[in-house]
């Protein structure tokens, strides 16, 4: 897909510009931290203060943060040869996790009934002045009531 069309748009410029600043620098740092056992370092932002670097797991956050001088000092040298890209002075290294696929929802966990919380909303529906809200309190306390069965149990 060519998008030096889209050049003309000040913005756009702007945005396909940090998007070629950003595949650069995540170019270099294929070449200095080899992915290990499978994981993959993925740059997040680039500016003259912080490199900001995302990885999938804490183990391998922390071992990046551990040769976080090491990295920005090849960092450095592999950027010899680009005199006018930025030269951040730290790295930045944050876990990220993978996002859900599309049409795929997030397990939700499912609680147990509470006859503690039955009572705590009861009280509440019992005390609260708004007579809608106190309704939907009492009706919830009736659903969180585990000696109470419902025809959807």
């Amino acid at each position: 897909m060519k998008l030096e069309h889209y050049r003309r748009n000040p913005v756009l410029a702007g945005i396909l510009d940090r998007v070629a600043l950003i595949r650069a620098y995540q170019s270099i740092v294929d070449g200095l931290v080899p992915g290990r056992s499978g994981q993959s370092v993925q740059v997040l932002n680039v500016d003259d203060r912080v490199l900001t670097l995302g990885v999938g797991s804490a183990a391998m956050a922390s071992r990046l943060r551990f040769e976080a001088n090491d990295l920005l000092a090849r960092l450095h040298r592999a950027l010899d040869d680009h005199p006018n890209a930025p030269r951040p002075a730290a790295v930045r290294v944050r876990v990220v996790t993978e996002r859900p696929k599309r049409g795929h929802s997030s397990p939700t966990r499912e609680r147990p009934r509470s006859s503690t919380g039955s009572r705590a909303l009861g009280c509440l529906a019992a005390t609260h002045a708004d007579p809608a809200l106190a309704r939907s309190l009492d009706r919830l306390a009736r659903l969180l009531d585990p000696d109470t069965r419902t025809d959807t149990d």
